[in-house]
């Protein structure tokens, strides 16, 4: 692959869902890659259209391209650019290879497994941690989460054997596909702009261009949300977009943002009265737990986490409620306990509970 067709392809990778022109993809190829002239990337994306590799349709007087996923070629291309992106960052960290290499070993056990990626991967690196992503296949029933769990426990080994902290998302195809399609901001739509899938980058792009072509809008974000900085206004509309509509505050219209983002900002921020609220949003919307894990590891509110969870499964028993305090006693995390009686009077006002 020379390097232009691996900085457009690149480029487009990082950009799914999101329009531009040609002369726009050359732009964000300079911002990428530190350098492209339009010429050069105009005569590629002609050679590249003609193969079958990228589309072009026609938006007034510009030229939008987008890759085409129904080309079988495509992934292959796609899978090696992960791997130049593995090697490049390789050559950086030692201590990474090793990291990836033994993940790759201990994690080829874990069959429900179908692709490994690290996300965000050079801030990470700063900070002597790394995120990864762990797809699953389609399982369901007690052996997925003693999977789950098993998995969850070797990283907890690679952790402490590599001296760096580790922390996974784990999703099931279904939890995936909700994520990746949703119109809410959402951490998976943030972390696939800035990810290097290092085991079987050709699954993940299967997997992608499966969703497509079920006809599945797929939108990724070039943004970080950080919890603790979601914006009052866009707090309280989410609150009540999720149906808890806080007494004495107005609503105005805000960014749509997943319910576990709001939960996490509510946990960080340690105000008792919203703190309260999370078993309602609980009990009223379906959450990903594993996400809410994630996220309670990333930011360190895990021990908090645990504790308004036991409360609700003491009021009102859900099974994902369940299986998210297992995995969390599994990693060792000591409970801060909730204020049981409040939350019960707060889950009866709010039509919670009967």
């Amino acid at each position: 692959m020379d390097e232009t067709t691996f900085r457009i392809l690149d480029t487009l990778s990082r950009e799914l869902g999101n329009s531009f022109s040609i002369n726009g993809l050359t732009r964000r190829i300079k911002e990428g890659h530190g350098g492209a002239y339009y010429a050069n990337i105009y005569n590629k994306i002609r050679t590249l259209c003609k193969d079958g590799i990228i589309t072009l349709t026609t938006a007034g007087r510009s030229s939008i391209p987008s890759l085409n996923f129904s080309n079988y070629q495509l992934l292959d291309m796609l899978a090696q650019i992960e791997l130049r992106r593995k090697q490049e960052l390789l050559r950086k960290s030692k201590e990474l290879q090793m990291l990836l290499k033994d993940a790759e070993e201990r994690y080829e056990n874990i069959r429900s497994i179908e692709s490994i990626s690290a996300t965000n991967p050079d801030r990470n690196l700063k900070l002597n941690r790394t995120e990864l992503l762990i797809l699953l296949h389609e399982s369901k029933g007690n052996n997925l989460h003693r999977e789950i769990i098993d998995i969850h426990a070797i990283t907890r080994d690679l952790q402490a054997l590599h001296n760096i902290k580790l922390d996974p998302l784990i999703l099931t195809a279904d939890a995936f596909l909700h994520l990746l399609t949703s119109d809410e901001i959402n951490p998976l739509r943030e972390m696939l702009s800035n990810k290097i899938t290092f085991h079987s980058p050709q699954g993940f792009w299967t997997r992608i261009a499966a969703t497509l072509a079920r006809g599945y809008r797929i939108k990724l974000l070039k943004r970080d949300t950080n919890p603790s900085k979601i914006s009052e206004k866009d707090l309280i509309f989410n609150l009540a977009r999720y149906g808890y509509k806080e007494i004495g505050f107005e609503t105005w219209e805000g960014e749509k943002i997943c319910i576990e983002y709001i939960i996490a900002s509510m946990l960080m921020t340690e105000e008792a009265r919203r703190i309260d609220a999370i078993p309602i949003l609980l009990a009223k919307n379906k959450a990903n737990y594993s996400l809410l894990i994630f996220l309670s590891q990333k930011y360190r509110f895990s021990a908090r986490l645990l504790g308004l969870l036991k409360a609700l499964s003491r009021i009102k028993p859900l099974s994902e409620n369940a299986t998210g305090i297992d995995i969390l006693e599994k990693l060792g995390t000591k409970e801060i306990k909730a204020d049981e009686k409040s939350i019960e009077q707060k889950m009866r006002l709010y039509n919670a509970i009967r």
